[in-house]
């Protein structure tokens, strides 16, 4: 791979859309129409009003149509199910227009669990440190997917919102998004990789030799694979041959043998009325179907349909799985797979408290092709409020943490591998290292000190409660250890099995000074997670929230009881979305950025 040529092309690209950012998007060839899929209404309104102030700021190209789908009430239908649904509003809200336009289809419903920070204002809204008014993820997938609507006929471009890639486009590339059917990316990955996502197997008569020199390819994918073995990619040939995966290994340490794994695809819109009709004759879907393993999958004249009777990636196996999958198989059976083989390309995932630590702090690699910056739009202030230019005042490991939209005290340590988004971290307070704060005030005084462990996930939420037939404002800091599993479910009987800050639960039920490790959870619960414990204490204000968490954490490692009992308030994660108040933490990152740009101008 050449990083330098893949690190040019992406820098053009970013710099393009910062051009058209507030501005109208004339003769520019971008979107008609950028869709973003939500999970429920809730998180609907929380994304349209974040684009909503993405476009009074002057964030986002102007001329696009932004637009919200939140999936139907009822069962779960998965990002396949999202997919159908969007394709359904769309036609009904347009009619014959949607022929005629080119659309992204970002699909962002969920908690994300894996990674909280992300959970109350949405994936597609993380922070990523680039640019002024600094840039989230909705802006670097737009400008990364820059060069696509002038290679695309009318059809959706499908993709997900936490993954990003990289890749090196020529001018003279001879590529498009024009056939009927299905197009889709495909990067050269390591087999270990490939056992994580699809896998593309091409057509034999039309393979790579491993003498190529073009970074950008297209090819027929004869059939497409998910998740698969090793032992299953070797027998259906997807590994690629020697010369070519000597060739993809130049200058790494890696010796894996290759094949060409997944990212996003393209359908046009002829296949996606065949998709349309399909859901119409099938609604409501009581069924979670998946965008990649079941458009994909029936593709391709060597296609099988082994897997519909396959549950593995699904929360839960409905009656209606299988049939329903074995009637899209046999809807889509036949239809093409073209594949742009992206040579030299990366592909990176950031949806895991791990991954979004390693990317933005170590991941060289990756820091290099963004061209990301270890301080953006953060003021670091001296005991006088004046703003200093050297992050090496904060810390001596300054190259491994990442400050955004944050403002630290010069006095304050940041741990090395540690990320500070969205936050006002004060004198005197210490951050371990691999630690995310977000949204977080974080202070010290004579009587309190404020140390935040290593391996600690800090994010404050602003919440609406009724008291007393009154609304009034909450906060609850959200504080774990990055190696916690939130997404482990266990029967209620098992609870204690679950882990919190390396104990078990039951440990931590006594030293919260609850009589039973039942308490933690709500009464009618059927499973138990960290996700649906309550731990995390209400406060009255944001400082007042972190310092409690801080210290409900020291307890725990000293193994003493934290004071409070039943007079305190605990909540969960799963209570905190339903009751975050999306304005309050938007309200509360204006006025850090008022803090931010007042220093800053000093």
């Amino acid at each position: 791979m050449d990083a330098n040529k893949v690190a040019g092309a992406t820098k053009e690209r970013l710099q393009r859309l910062e051009q058209l950012r507030g501005k109208p998007i004339g003769s520019v060839p971008f979107w008609d129409v950028v869709v973003i899929t939500a999970l429920d209404s809730q998180q609907k309104q929380v994304y349209e009003l974040q684009i909503t102030k993405k476009l009074q700021g002057g964030e986002l190209p102007l001329g696009v149509k932004y637009l919200v789908f939140a999936d139907p009430s009822g069962a779960k239908i998965g990002c396949g199910g999202s997919t159908l649904e969007v394709l359904y509003q769309l036609r009904k809200q347009y009619g014959k227009e949607l022929d005629n336009w080119k659309v992204l289809l970002i699909h962002a419903g969920g908690y994300s669990q894996r990674l909280p920070s992300a959970s109350v204002l949405g994936k597609v809204f993380m922070a990523t440190p680039i640019g002024s008014p600094m840039w989230q993820m909705l802006e670097l997938k737009l400008a990364l997917y820059m060069d696509f609507p002038q290679r695309m006929k009318p059809g959706v471009f499908l993709c997900s919102s936490d993954t990003v890639e990289t890749f090196e486009c020529p001018p003279h590339a001879n590529w498009s998004f024009s056939q009927d059917g299905f197009t889709a990316l495909a990067h050269p990955s390591p087999v270990s990789i490939g056992t994580g996502h699809g896998v593309f197997i091409l057509d034999q008569s039309d393979k790579v030799d491993g003498v190529t020199n073009n970074s950008v390819e297209m090819r027929e994918c004869v059939q497409f694979i998910h998740k698969p073995t090793v032992e299953e990619m070797r027998a259906k040939g997807a590994i690629l041959p020697q010369e070519a995966s000597k060739l993809f290994l130049q200058n790494t340490n890696n010796t894996e043998p290759i094949v060409y794994t997944d990212s996003a695809f393209y359908f046009d819109h002829q296949t996606g009325n065949k998709l349309l009709d399909f859901y119409k004759k099938n609604k409501p879907l009581n069924c979670e179907l998946e965008a990649y393993g079941d458009f994909l999958r029936p593709l391709g004249p060597n296609a099988t349909d082994e897997y519909v009777n396959i549950a593995a990636n699904v929360c839960e196996a409905t009656a209606e799985l299988a049939p329903t999958k074995t009637k899209l198989f046999e809807l889509l059976k036949g239809l093409p797979l073209h594949v742009v083989l992206l040579n030299n390309s990366r592909f990176h995932h950031l949806g895991t408290t791990a991954e979004y630590l390693d990317h933005l702090c170590c991941n060289t690699a990756f820091q290099s092709e963004l061209g990301l910056s270890p301080k953006v739009l953060t003021a670091i202030l001296d005991k006088e409020n004046k703003a200093l230019d050297k992050l090496s005042k904060l810390s001596q490991d300054c190259d491994e943490v990442c400050l955004m939209h944050s403002v630290v005290s010069s006095d304050a340590t940041i741990g090395r591998r540690s990320v500070v988004e969205y936050s006002d971290v004060g004198p005197n307070v210490n951050v371990g290292a691999s630690c995310i704060i977000s949204n977080c005030v974080l202070e010290a005084n004579t009587i309190v000190s404020c140390v935040v462990p290593d391996y600690s996930f800090m994010h404050t939420v602003t919440v609406t409660l009724v008291e007393r037939e009154m609304k009034v404002l909450r906060y609850v800091t959200i504080i774990f250890d990055i190696r916690d599993d939130m997404k482990k479910t266990v029967a209620p009987k098992d609870a204690g099995k679950l882990r919190y800050y390396g104990m078990s639960l039951d440990d931590v039920a006594k030293c919260l000074q609850k009589p039973t490790l039942q308490q933690l959870f709500p009464s009618n619960a059927q499973s138990c997670s960290i996700w649906n414990a309550k731990l995390f204490p209400l406060s009255d204000d944001m400082a007042s929230s972190a310092s409690v968490a801080i210290e409900m954490v020291r307890a725990l490692h000293a193994g003493k009881e934290f004071p409070g009992g039943d007079d305190i308030t605990r909540v969960s994660m799963a209570d905190v979305m339903k009751v975050r108040d999306t304005a309050g933490m938007l309200q509360f990152r204006d006025g850090l950025l008022e803090k931010i740009s007042t220093a800053l101008n000093k």
